[in-house]
């Protein structure tokens, strides 16, 4: 008894293997550390003015497929700057991704005091355009390297990418 293997069979079967390749290959995340603090700037201990800002950034499927990282330093900092204030790292989580790039997830700790981002802090008063009209707010949180949250003057707040605004008198 012999196993007939045609063609037709032969590209089937080369076809699952390429696909189940590829889909193993787009899904690879492998943890290669985990570290209590990770920083790549000076830290004053004697300072007590650092706060959590927000747990667990960098881990989502988001961030991991936007990380280029191609070191844990860059990786490092691609967290921490992508939160306003950011200094440090605290119970990190270091991934490697298809074997190519690396991904830090983690608590991000640092200062609110003074935060400026992309020109901007809170407090500031900004416009932008919206439906052929121009609106206004007060920057009331720099949420993320993207966005801001604004309160208009009917008191409610919206969330505006920082490229949308500028600072108004």
């Amino acid at each position: 008894m012999g196993i007939l293997i045609d063609m037709k069979n032969i590209k089937t079967l080369l076809y699952i293997a390429l696909l189940s390749q590829l889909v193993v290959s787009c899904s690879s995340i492998t943890q290669i550390g985990k570290v209590n603090m990770i920083s790549n700037r000076n830290i004053d201990p004697n300072l007590m003015e650092y706060e959590l800002l927000t747990t667990y950034v960098g881990g989502s499927k988001k961030e991991i497929k936007r990380s280029k990282a191609l070191s844990i330093e860059e990786a490092i900092d691609q967290t921490v700057r992508s939160i306003p204030g950011g200094e440090f790292i605290m119970n990190a989580k270091i991934y490697l991704v298809n074997g190519e790039y690396f991904v830090v997830e983690g608590d991000v700790w640092g200062t609110k005091k003074n935060i400026m981002f992309k020109g901007f802090k809170v407090g500031d008063k900004v416009t932008w355009r919206e439906s052929r009209a121009y609106k206004t707010g007060v920057i009331t949180s720099l949420k993320d390297d993207r966005t801001c949250l604004i309160k208009l003057d009917n008191n409610e707040v919206i969330e505006k990418k920082y490229d949308d605004i500028t600072k108004s008198n």
